[in-house]
């Protein structure tokens, strides 16, 4: 089986936590070396899993090793810079989530992979958990119909901040929009693999004192359907949810990563309508997988690596990244009084 030799940007907690032990259980990638700016960390990442470089700069790595591609997992206002680089280079590139800080500079990082034949994809990890391509799966049937309308929930211990993203920790709007750089960016991308394109939002934030972050977003889809959604931080453990429900009749929802409920006529137990609830449900187990913390770093580095070594398309891209940062931008918008914001999408 062919290799990929690519290299990992950035030796933290979530490379160290699951990129790298993904990695390590995919045949069709290498990796021939690590970088970062500290180098006992990109030392001992080299080291813990068989890379035989280490490197402090990326322009070096660049310079010195032959690669297919990289894995960019720095702090997130490098994200364009480094990816950009890459690009330049012909390399193919893996970005963790968020693309950039800012929609302007996301947009710049879209752009810069335009007419290359370079596979990019953003490590929004929700789309490529087993739960959610087999709900994918099931309203792409017959018997589940037209999708008319979604309902999500995520909430989730917090607030915290990482101190690396160049964020204010004291400022309410900075910790508001650090919320949805670092989590809800996820949701946004998988409600939009689910109901497709976004084309506008409502939300209205809570208004407490404190620091208590919470908001409700409602979602108007380009297909006519509609939807919406319930975030918070502050919760003992995370709660993650998508409900999808098709004019079937049929509903399918997915729950934290690993379990899913699915709904329709003709199933051969109970009677439906007011008397009982006939449901097949299908649960992944436990979270914990070969290494790897939770379903869908494996999956999403495989479609990356795969998409290189056959030619076809993979997703998140940077396309979705940028709409994700559009509508990211819009909810927040909203929040502060401005009402339903329609999604404007550049180029």
């Amino acid at each position: 089986m062919p290799k990929l030799k690519i290299a990992m940007v950035g030796c933290g907690g979530l490379p160290n936590g699951n990129l790298l032990p993904a990695i390590q259980l995919i045949d069709e990638l290498d990796l021939v070396a690590t970088c970062d700016l500290r180098e006992d960390a990109a030392r001992k990442t080299a080291e813990k899993y068989g890379a035989p470089r280490f490197y402090t700069d990326h322009l070096k790595l660049f310079d010195e090793e032959d690669l297919d591609g990289i894995v960019v997992a720095a702090p997130p206002e490098v994200h364009a810079l480094i990816g950009t680089e890459a690009l330049n280079r012909g390399l193919h590139l893996f970005t963790e989530k968020p693309p950039a800080m800012t929609t302007a500079r996301a947009k710049e990082f879209r752009d810069a992979a335009k007419g290359k034949s370079l596979k990019v994809l953003v490590g929004t990890v929700q789309r490529h958990c087993p739960v959610n391509q087999m709900a994918k799966e099931i309203m792409g049937r017959e018997s589940f119909g037209t999708p008319m309308a979604y309902q999500a929930r995520y909430i989730c211990p917090g607030p915290g901040m990482r101190m690396d993203w160049g964020m204010n920790r004291n400022s309410d709007d900075d910790m508001f929009r650090f919320f949805f750089l670092d989590h809800i960016i996820h949701h946004i991308d998988v409600c939009r693999f689910f109901m497709g394109d976004i084309i506008s939002v409502s939300a209205f934030r809570s208004q407490l004192e404190g620091e208590l972050y919470a908001a409700t977003i409602n979602y108007r889809f380009a297909s006519g359907a509609t939807g919406n959604q319930v975030i918070a931080f502050r919760s003992p453990a995370f709660e993650n949810r998508c409900l999808i429900v098709g004019s079937g009749p049929a509903w399918v929802e997915t729950q934290n990563w690993t379990k899913l409920e699915y709904s329709c006529p003709g199933l051969p137990v109970g009677k439906g309508s007011y008397f009982d609830s006939p449901v097949i449900k299908w649960d992944g187990g436990i979270s914990y997988q070969g290494g790897v913390f939770r379903p869908g770093y494996r999956e999403e580095l495989t479609t990356w690596a795969r998409a290189i070594l056959d030619n076809t398309d993979c997703a998140a891209n940077l396309e979705d990244g940028y709409r994700a940062m559009l509508i990211i931008d819009a909810i927040i918008e909203s929040t502060k009084g401005a009402g339903e914001v329609v999604i404007r999408p550049e180029g």
